[in-house]
């Protein structure tokens, strides 16, 4: 007699076939969490560096930096800690919100939907046109704070407006609140691109003592 070959039969291969996509489609969304709580990681080591290089600067000029940008390369060695590993773009579409492009430190030719005033362009003509891309908003920006001179009284602008030219920046608004019940926990930097892709916390960076917090889309909610 011969000897016959083993092998599969074509039932046995496509059950075999589909215990592997099965087995896939069990692990694959653990690794891509676990991928996205690793670039979370970077992120907070980045935003930590940030505010280290703030620190520096403010010892140095008793004041926060016009932008982040012009903190590369005396404070910041590499352009990479602008960079969040979440953020699809590469930085080069700034932060994602869209309802306040004035925060982006990027060129103003990348900031999608922005047509900025005079004021606002001389405020960019600040930055370090080095800098081309950068994943994180600016919240001490010298734009103008449209949001904050829409929702408070003449008084608490003439308040919060510290070098009296009439306008209430962003940096101005955000030192203000932290003069008016919100302390440490106003954001200088914030990421909102783990919030956008993946439905995770936002990550802050709080200008009072640079802790690094998670919160809400709207930083009030945080777990400061």
């Amino acid at each position: 007699m011969k000897n016959q070959k083993g092998g599969f039969t074509l039932i046995e291969l496509l059950v075999v076939i589909a215990i592997i996509s099965l087995l896939a489609g069990q692990l694959l969304p653990s690794l891509s969490s676990a991928r996205e709580k690793g670039r979370q990681a970077n992120c907070i080591n980045n935003l930590h560096q940030i505010g280290l290089a703030i620190e520096m600067y403010y010892q140095d000029y008793n004041d926060y930096p016009t932008w982040l940008s012009i903190l590369y390369k005396n404070y910041l060695g590499t352009p990479k800690i602008f960079l969040c590993l979440t953020d699809l773009y590469k930085g080069e579409k700034g932060c994602g919100n869209s309802l306040h492009p004035s925060i982006n430190d990027i060129p103003l030719s990348q900031i999608p939907n922005y047509t900025p005033d005079d004021f606002d362009s001389t405020a960019y003509s600040y930055r370090n046109p080095n800098i081309t891309f950068c994943s994180y908003s600016y919240e001490f920006a010298p734009t103008k704070s449209e949001w904050f001179m829409a929702a408070h009284t003449s008084g608490e602008q003439q308040e919060a407006d510290i070098n009296s030219d009439g306008v209430v920046t962003w940096k101005e608004a955000r030192i203000w609140q932290s003069n008016h019940g919100y302390g440490g926990q106003v954001p200088i930097v914030r990421c909102y691109w783990h919030f956008y892709n993946y439905g995770q916390k936002v990550i802050n960076l709080a200008f009072r003592d640079y802790n690094v917090y998670s919160s809400g889309e709207e930083w009030e909610t945080s777990s400061y």
